[in-house]
C-alpha cells in the first residue's frame, strides 16, 4: 500500500480497507463521532476517564474504547504517512503471555517519524491526562533509544515524556543485542507539572516515534490514555466537513483530525497532495468562493462545509535515457526521478532535469548522443526527449560495483565475454555458502559513504570470506582493484589470495584497515603465472593473527567495497582445432522431426566463418552460434524421408582461428506419421459465443472420446464470475483468522476431456478473469490463493487438454497475492507456445499421479511461479523472471521425475533480475525434484542457486550444462548443497544422469505418451497461388484443416486445398492445423505466375526485441533497443534503435 493511501487513512478509516484507491479521493470521513452520546448538562468532577486503542488490526486501527462514552467529542489516530505491514504476535517478550498482537508500522522518512493518538473532551469539559502507556517493539533490526514519547498540545507545544529502547520481537533477551536495555512497554505516570501543562478543553496528542529505519518496522499495541474529566457538558452545534479534489484523480485530500462531525469553532487542517500531471490552483467552498490558495490550510468549522481542491492538468513529456559502450543502465541517473507511467519516464512540463553519467575504474563516460561532453547536463522538459550516454571501457575480466541489490552469490555487475557466469560468493573453508548484509546503493543507500557488502555472519569472526572464480584465459597483466572497511567488530588485517586450481592458495597482498568506518582502497598486481589462466580464483580472507576492532557485535562486521579484476586482453593460440563431441540428431536416427534443428556440440567456444553454412536436403542452412554449440534450424521436411546434413570442412574454428579440417556429415530419417482425418473447429470464439460458452458446449457433447476443438480469434476475453456459486477465503496471522471474505467464484473450470483451445496468436488472444476488488488487511486481493481465484482450473475429468497460441493472465496483478493462471488437476495436458503471465504461483501442477508437457511459449512470474505435483517436462520454454529476489520452480510431490527443464531459457524483464533470484525451493520434505538441463540463463540466478522453504529439502535439485547467453558454462560449484539444516543435495548432474531423464523416459512412462508428436506442427502449405478469386495450394494428408488469412487476420477455415476469395486485391495467406488444431505459420500466396514458398529467403520470419543488457523486451519498449529479425534462410539481422 502506498504512503499516499496510508496518509489518507487519517481521513478514511473503515472505508479504506474495502474501497479501491480511486474511490478514496472523494469520501467523507467516517470515524465514529464519540460525542454523539454526549448529554448536555452532564457534570463531571475529577471523573476517571480513559481512551484505549487496541491497535492490533489494520482494518480497525483507529477504533477506540472510550470511558465515559459521553466524555469525549473526538478520538483519532494520525499515522503521519507511515504504512502498515500487517500484524505480528508478541514472541519472546514479557507481554507475549498476555497475547499481545502488534501492528507493524513502516516509517516513510526514518526513525523519527511519529504516530499520534489524539483525544478531545466534550465541549465544556477539561481533560487532565495522568497516565499514558503502550506496548512497543521492533522487528528484525537494532535501534537504541528509538522510541521517543511526547505530548503535543493543541497550540503545538510539545512536552517530552520519555525515550525508550524497544525490545526486538521473537528474540530472547540474551540474543537481542539491545535486550538488556530494552522494554516492551512504556508506562508513564505524568508529573503534576506535566498534568497541569496538558490539562485543557482542547485535548492533546500522544506521540511516539516509530524508532526504526525506512524499510524496517516498529510495533505498537494497546495504546492507552488515562486521566480526569471535570466540568459540565455544553450543548454545542456540530457540523460536517467534506473535502474533495476536482478532478478527483488530481490529488489525495486529507482532513485532520477526523470525525463525522465537528463542534462549532473547531479548527481542522485540510490538505491536498497533488498527483503527477496536475497543478494546484485553489480551494473553493460550495458556492465557488476561494477559501485558500495554499494546498494545506486551517479551516474554522462554523457551518457544514464542502471544500474542493481545484487542479489544472499539465502537459507531460517523456524522457528516454540510456547507455552505450559497456556501462550499465543505472550509470545514468536523473534528478528529480521520473514518474513512470505505462513504462515511460514522464515529467511535467517545465521541469528541469539533471542527467548525470557516472564512471568507475573500468568504464568512463565520454559524451552524450547530442554531442555534449559534460557528465552532468541540464534538460528542460518542454517536449519528449531522448539521450544516450556513450562510454569507453578498458580491458577487464569482471567487476562488482554493488550498486544494485544482491547479496547471495552475486553475479558480476560487469563481465568480459567468458565471464558472464562469474559470481562473488561468501563461503567457509568447508564450502558452506551464505548471503551477506546487502548494503548496495539501491538496496540500502550504501555503507559509510559507498555501496558494498557487509559479512554479518554469526558463526565466528573470519569464518566466512568472499571468493570469486573467473576465466582469465584471454588476459595478461592482471590487477585487482578493491576496498575494505569495518564498523562492527572484525579482524583488522585481510589477506588477498589467489589460486589456479581452487585448492592451493598463494598470497597476493594484505589490506590493513586502520580504524572504524574508514574505507581502505587497494590495487594489487597479480603474478605472471595468472596470465591467460582459464581458472583463476581470488579470495579476501581474514588474518586471524591480527587484532580485532570495532563496535561489539555477534556479527562479523567486515565489509567489501567495489572490486574489479582488470588486465590486457590477449588470447593464447593453442594450435588445436575444436573437437566435435556430440550432435543431434544422431547418425542413423529415424525419429527426427520435420521442423527442428541440427545441433553440434564442441569441446570449446567456436565461431563460424563469415557467410558459411551447411546443407540439408539440397537447401542451405544458416548457423546460430552460442559458445561451444552451433545450431542449424530447419523446417518443412517431409515425413519418412532420408536426409543428409553436410557442414563443409574448414567452416568451424576456435577463437584463435584453428579450423576443423574435416567435414561433418549426418544421415538421418524423419519420423513416420499417420495421416490426419480432416475436420473443422467445433466452436469459434467469439463467432459462436464466449470462451465460457465454448467450455460449456464441450462439456455437453455426446462423445467425450472425440476431440473437441475450440478456436479463439484475436481478442481479450474476460470471463465472468459464477452467477450462483461463491468462494470463501480467510486471511490469517499467526494461525488466527483476521478477516473473511465471500465472493462470486471467478474461476472457469475445464471438466470434460479431450478439448483443444487454439488461439489465433499467442499475444493476440488473452484470457483473464473478473476478480473482486476487496482487499485483505495486508493489501492482498481477497481471491488470492490456490483454488481461490484461479483464472482456469483443469479438473481431473479434463484430461488430455491441448492449448496453443494464447495468453492466460490473472486480473489480480503483481504483488496482490497468489494469482494462479492455470491450476491443473488433470493429466496429460499439453501447452504449446502458450503464455501464462503471472506473479506468484502462475502455474500449479496439481496431480501427483499425472504428466504435463510444455513446449515453447513463455511462463512469467516472480515467486514460486511454477509449483506443484506430478511430472512436468518443460521443453524449450522461455522462463521470464520479474521483480527481484524471486523463486522460479517450487515442486512438491512428483509422479516419478518431478520438474524437468530441457533447453529452456531464463530471461528477465530488466537487468535487475540478473543474479537476484534462485532457481527454486523445496515444497516438501525429501520429495521435490527440479532438474535444469542445457538451460540458457540470459539472466543468471545467484551463485547459491537454490533457496530454503519451511525447513523442507529436495530429493534432488540439480543442473547440467547451464550456460549464459554467450554460451559460457556456468560454474555450479557454489550451488546450495544442504537444505533443512542437514539434508545433503548434489546440485550437479552428470551427463549420464541428465540422459536418464530424457523426454522419452519422463513423458513416455508406461504407455509411450508422446506429446511432442501431438504438438508437432503440420507441414506448411506448399505452392499457395492466388489466381483471380481462386486460392489454391497442395494437399497434405497431415493437416487437419487450413485457415484462410486475409490481411493478417484469420477469416475462414476449409478442409480442402482451395478457397474462393472475396477481394482479390487483399493479401492472402494459408495456415495449416495439426491434428490437435494448432495452426502453423502463414504462407503468403503468390500470383498465378509465381510459385509460393513459406516465405522468401529474405523475408522476416519473426522479430524479437532486446534492451541494452540483452533482456528480451516488447516492441514498444522505450529507450535503446536491439531489433533482431530472423529470416527464412536462418540468418539473423540486428538493428540498434532508440524507441521514443
Amino acid at each position: 500500500m502506498t504512503s499516499k493511501l496510508m496518509k489518507f487513512f487519517t481521513v478514511v478509516v473503515m472505508l479504506a480497507v474495502t474501497l479501491p484507491a480511486s474511490a478514496l479521493k472523494d469520501v467523507k470521513t467516517n470515524l465514529n463521532d464519540v460525542a454523539t452520546a454526549s448529554v448536555a448538562g452532564t457534570v463531571y468532577d475529577n471523573e476517571p476517564a480513559s481512551v484505549v486503542w487496541p491497535f492490533n488490526d489494520v482494518a480497525t486501527y483507529s477504533a477506540a474504547t472510550v470511558t465515559p462514552e459521553a466524555g469525549f467529542s473526538l478520538t483519532s489516530v494520525d499515522l503521519g504517512g507511515a504504512t502498515f505491514k500487517g500484524t505480528e504476535a508478541a514472541k519472546d517478550l514479557d507481554c507475549a503471555a498476555d497475547g499481545v498482537v502488534f501492528l507493524k508500522v513502516n516509517p516513510v522518512n526514518g526513525a523519527s517519524d511519529v504516530v499520534g493518538w489524539s483525544v478531545k473532551p466534550a465541549k465544556g469539559l477539561t481533560f487532565t491526562p495522568t497516565h499514558v502507556s503502550a506496548y512497543i517493539c521492533r522487528f528484525g533490526t537494532d535501534s537504541e533509544n528509538g522510541v521517543t514519547v511526547s505530548a503535543r498540545k493543541a497550540n503545538g507545544d510539545i512536552i517530552k515524556l520519555g525515550t525508550y529502547t524497544a525490545r526486538r520481537n521473537a528474540k530472547p533477551v540474551a540474543e537481542d543485542k539491545l535486550g538488556s536495555k530494552g522494554v516492551d512497554r512504556f508506562d508513564i505516570t505524568l508529573t503534576s507539572e506535566q498534568q497541569k501543562a496538558l490539562a485543557s478543553g482542547d485535548g492533546f496528542t500522544l506521540m511516539a516515534s516509530i524508532g526504526v529505519a525506512v524499510g524496517k518496522q516498529g510495533g505498537f499495541s494497546n495504546v492507552k490514555i488515562d486521566g480526569l474529566l471535570s466540568g459540565t457538558i455544553v450543548d454545542v452545534a456540530k457540523y460536517t466537513v467534506e473535502a474533495k479534489a476536482e478532478p478527483a484523480e488530481a490529488a489525495v485530500v486529507t482532513v485532520s483530525p477526523v470525525s463525522e462531525s465537528y463542534e462549532e469553532g473547531s479548527v481542522v487542517k485540510i490538505s491536498a497532495e497533488k498527483n503527477f500531471g496536475y497543478e494546484f490552483v485553489n480551494w473553493t467552498d460550495a458556492a465557488g468562493k476561494v477559501v485558500s490558495t495554499e494546498p494545506a490550510f486551517s479551516h474554522e468549522v462554523l457551518a457544514n462545509a464542502v471544500l474542493t481542491a481545484n487542479f489544472k492538468k499539465l502537459n507531460t513529456y517523456e524522457l528516454v535515457y540510456g547507455v552505450d559502450g559497456g556501462a550499465n543502465d543505472y550509470m545514468v541517473q536523473a534528478v528529480p526521478a521520473p514518474t513512470v507511467v505505462d513504462g515511460k519516464n514522464m515529467y511535467e512540463e517545465g521541469t528541469t532535469v539533471i542527467l548525470t553519467a557516472i564512471s568507475n575504474p573500468i568504464v568512463t563516460f565520454t559524451n552524450w548522443s547530442d554531442g555534449q561532453s559534460s557528465s552532468e547536463i541540464s534538460i528542460r522538459m518542454d517536449a519528449d526527449k531522448s539521450f544516450v550516454a556513450n562510454y569507453s571501457a578498458i580491458d577487464y575480466v569482471a567487476g562488482w560495483d554493488f550498486y544494485r541489490p544482491g547479496n547471495d552469490g552475486r553475479v558480476a555487475d560487469f563481465y568480459s565475454a567468458d565471464n558472464d557466469a562469474a559470481a562473488l560468493v561468501m563461503r567457509t573453508a568447508s564450502g558452506e555458502t551464505s548471503g551477506w548484509l546487502d548494503k548496495s546503493q539501491l538496496g540500502a543507500g550504501g555503507y559509510e559513504g559507498r555501496p558494498g557488502a557487509v559479512n554479518w555472519s554469526k558463526t565466528g569472526l573470519g569464518e566466512y570470506y568472499w571468493q570469486t572464480t573467473v576465466n582469465a584465459e584471454a588476459f595478461t597483466g592482471l590487477k585487482l582493484v578493491t576496498a575494505m572497511l569495518y564498523n562492527y567488530n572484525a579482524y583488522t588485517k585481510y589477506n588477498v589470495e589467489y589460486s589456479l586450481d581452487g585448492t592451493q592458495w598463494k598470497n597476493l597482498g594484505v589490506i590493513n584497515i586502520t580504524g572504524r568506518k574508514q574505507w581502505v582502497d587497494a590495487t594489487i598486481n597479480l603474478p605472471a603465472e595468472t596470465n591467460n589462466a582459464k581458472t583463476l580464483s581470488i579470495r579476501w580472507i581474514a588474518d586471524k593473527t591480527s587484532a580485532i576492532d570495532g563496535t561489539t557485535s555477534n556479527n562479523d562486521g567486515i565489509a567489501l567495497g567495489a572490486s574489479y579484476i582488470i588486465g590486457n586482453m590477449k588470447l593464447v593460440d593453442d594450435g588445436t582445432a575444436p573437437v566435435l563431441v556430440s550432435f543431434v540428431p544422431e547418425n542413423g536416427s529415424n525419429t527426427a522431426s520435420i521442423n527442428g534443428k541440427v545441433v553440434l556440440n564442441f569441446d570449446e567456444k567456436v565461431k563460424v566463418k563469415d557467410g558459411a553454412g551447411a546443407t540439408l536436403g539440397g537447401k542451405e542452412l544458416k548457423p546460430e552460434v552460442s559458445g561451444s554449440v552451433v545450431m542449424f534450424p530447419y523446417k518443412n521436411l517431409s515425413y519418412a524421408t532420408d536426409y543428409t546434413f553436410t557442414l563443409p570442412a574448414n567452416t568451424v574454428s576456435d577463437l584463435t582461428d584453428n579450423y576443423l579440417a574435416k567435414a561433418v556429415t549426418i544421415n538421418f530419417t524423419t519420423k513416420t506419421r499417420p495421416e490426419v482425418e480432416k475436420a473443422l473447429y467445433d466452436f469459434v470464439v467469439p463467432d459462436d459465443g464466449t470462451f465460457q460458452d465454448a467450455v460449456a458446449a464441450a462439456a455437453k457433447r455426446a462423445d467425450m472420446t472425440k476431440r473437441y476443438r475450440v478456436f479463439l480469434r484475436n481478442g481479450n476475453y474476460k470471463t465472468l464470475p459464477d452467477a450462483v456459486n461463491t468462494k470463501t477465503n480467510e486471511y490469517t496471522e499467526n494461525k488466527v483468522v483476521i478477516a473473511t471474505a465471500t465472493y462470486k467464484d471467478p474461476t472457469t473450470y475445464i471438466s470434460s476431456p479431450n478439448i483443444s483451445f487454439i488461439g489465433e496468436s499467442r499475444d493476440g488472444v488473452v484470457i483473464t478473469n473478473t476478480l473482486p476488488t476487496d482487499k485483505f488487511p495486508n493489501g492482498a486481493c481477497v481471491a488470492e490463493g490456490i483454488g481461490k481465484g484461479d483464472v482456469i482450473r483443469i479438473n481431473k475429468e479434463g484430461a488430455n487438454s491441448y492449448w496453443q497460441h494464447l495468453t492466460v493472465k490473472s486480473a489480480m496483478g503483481d504483488g496482490k497475492g497468489r494469482d494462479i493462471e492455470v491450476n491443473d488437476g488433470s493429466d496429460k495436458t499439453i501447452m504449446k507456445d502458450v503464455c501464462l503471465w503471472g506473479y506468484q504461483d502462475t502455474y500449479v501442477s496439481n496431480n501427483e499421479k499425472a504428466r504435463f508437457y510444455f513446449e515453447g511459449g513463455l511462463l512469467r512470474g516472480r515467486t514460486d511461479y511454477l509449483c506443484g505435483k506430478g511430472d512436468v517436462y518443460y521443453n524449450a520454454v522461455t522462463l521470464q523472471m520479474t521483480g527481484t529476489g524471486g523463486y522460479l520452480a517450487v515442486p512438491s510431490v512428483p509422479k516419478k521425475y518431478g520438474y524437468i527443464f530441457k533447453d529452456c531459457e531464463i530471461v528477465g524483464e530488466t537487468g535487475a533480475q540478473d543474479g537476484n533470484f534462485t532457481l527454486g525451493r523445496p515444497w516438501g520434505s525429501g520429495t521435490p525434484i527440479a532438474l535444469f538441463i542445457d538451460t540458457k540463463m540470459t539472466v543468471k540466478p545467484s551463485a547459491i542457486g537454490w533457496a530454503e522453504m519451511s525447513n523442507g529439502w529436495p530429493a534432488r535439485f540439480a543442473e547440467y550444462n547451464s550456460t549464459t547467453a554467450a554460451g559460457t558454462v556456468i560454474d555450479l560449484s557454489q550451488r546450495k548443497k544442504t537444505f533443512g539444516g542437514s539434508h545433503p543435495n548434489n546440485p550437479v548432474l552428470t551427463k549420464a544422469e541428465a540422459d536418464a531423464v530424457s523426454y522419452d523416459v519422463v513423458m513416455g512412462g508406461d504407455d509411450d505418451w508422446d506429446p511432442a508428436s501431438l504438438a508437432e506442427q503440420a507441414p506448411a502449405p506448399a505452392n499457395v497461388v492466388l489466381d483471380g478469386t481462386s486460392l489454391t495450394w497442395d494437399n497434405s494428408n497431415y493437416a487437419l484443416l487450413w485457415a484462410i488469412v486475409k490481411n493478417g487476420k484469420v477469416v475462414d477455415f476449409v478442409t480442402t486445398p482451395s478457397y474462393t476469395v472475396d477481394d482479390p486485391a487483399a493479401t492472402y495467406a494459408v495456415r495449416a492445423a495439426n491434428e490437435m488444431g494448432g495452426l502453423g505459420e502463414a504462407v503468403v500466396a503468390a500470383d498465378k505466375s509465381g510459385i509460393s514458398e513459406v516465405v522468401t529467403d529474405n523475408d522476416v520470419v519473426y522479430t524479437r526485441w532486446y534492451n541494452a543488457e540483452g533482456m528480451e523486451v516488447s516492441a514498444d519498449y522505450q529507450g535503446v533497443v536491439i531489433r533482431v529479425e530472423t529470416l527464412a534462410n536462418g540468418e539473423t539481422r540486428a538493428t540498434k534503435l532508440v524507441n521514443k
